[in-house]
């Protein structure tokens, strides 16, 4: 049975890099970007890299703050400083598209999320930090914007499943710790404080639940000074103090919910083993030698990557692919 591997570090970026994402198709491939102003493309189970492509021209500051994938894998979004939402194609490498003025520019990893259950929708954090920009990437302009959505720099976004009570809709942590979920038009759906400034939400990946007879309590996980879980209507249900001083940057739970992950300040790479009403600390996974800014799992739970301020991307082999309630594994 396939075990743990060994963590390897990829250096393919002249700057910090700010961001990893798996694609959602290919079960190995995974982007990463910097503040080189690149896109590289890997392959997690080569370990090596397929492609380079420059986001940015050498006149501009040279920073990709977030970088994702669309739902069928054929593009990949990168967030710039320079306020642009760019459109690579995978396959081919090149630009298809660019939004001038629709992406946070801060010195930090910004918001960035694409719709799971359609390939054209994308949201990004707006460029005054505190809104939100819709893009259909099949129209050369955005689609809409949501001005001061926030009163603080949101640093995270995610879709909600249509499992949760609020469908079609997004979740957003701002820094001074206030979580919202609006619907794309912009209209708040629901709030609340976490008591602790937020770099990074999450949600549990089953269809939503309320109790734990079914298995797990559906949880909204907050990740700044502290990792906060939190039950919709019932409050803050649990707080993850291993970090102690160090900030969290990003939360990631694996594709049946049974593991989470989190990164911070520090380098270190956390592991936790979550059960219906509480999280159990299992240790720490591996080191960089700079803070970590972000990190994701491939779509069968066999790699996770991290984006360190060393100029490397993190990846480890976690085990056998896990395929959810058909998984099988051979004994020997």
């Amino acid at each position: 049975m396939q075990q743990e591997g060994k963590p390897r570090f990829l250096k393919f970026h002249q700057g910090s890099v700010r961001g990893v994402a798996f694609s959602p198709r290919d079960r190995y491939l995974f982007c990463s970007g910097g503040c080189d102003g690149k896109v590289n493309l890997y392959s997690a189970l080569r370990m090596e890299l397929l492609m380079c492509y420059q986001i940015t021209p050498i006149t501009h500051v040279k920073n990709v703050n977030a970088v994702r994938f669309t739902s069928d894998g054929s593009r990949v979004l990168a967030a710039t400083n320079t306020r642009k939402l760019v459109v690579v194609d995978v396959e081919r490498g090149e630009q298809l598209l660019s939004y001038d003025n629709c992406a946070y520019g801060g010195r930090d990893r910004t918001g960035l999320a694409t719709d799971p259950s359609g390939p054209n929708l994308a949201v990004s954090v707006a460029a005054n930090g505190k809104g939100l920009t819709l893009v259909d990437l099949r129209m050369p302009l955005p689609l809409d914007f949501v001005y001061d959505l926030h009163g603080s720099v949101i640093r995270d976004i995610c879709f909600l499943p249509a499992s949760w009570p609020w469908q079609n809709s997004i979740l957003t942590g701002g820094s001074d710790g206030t979580l919202k979920i609006s619907s794309p038009d912009g209209r708040a759906l629901y709030a609340f404080e976490t008591g602790h400034s937020v770099n990074s939400v999450c949600i549990t990946p089953e269809p939503y639940c309320r109790t734990a007879e079914d298995g797990f309590y559906s949880l909204i996980m907050s990740g700044g000074d502290v990792v906060s879980a939190y039950v919709p209507e019932t409050g803050i249900q649990e707080v993850l103090k291993e970090h102690k001083d160090s900030p969290v940057w990003k939360l990631r739970y694996t594709s049946n919910g049974s593991t989470l992950y989190t990164v911070c300040d520090g380098g270190v790479l956390r592991r936790y083993r979550r059960y219906p009403d509480r999280h159990e600390y299992l240790g720490e996974v591996y080191h960089h030698k700079g803070d970590i800014q972000d990190l994701d799992i491939s779509p069968y739970d066999e790699y996770i990557v991290t984006a360190s301020k060393d100029r490397t991307v993190g990846v480890l082999l976690l085990g056998p692919p896990n395929h959810g309630f058909t998984e099988y594994t051979e004994l020997t």
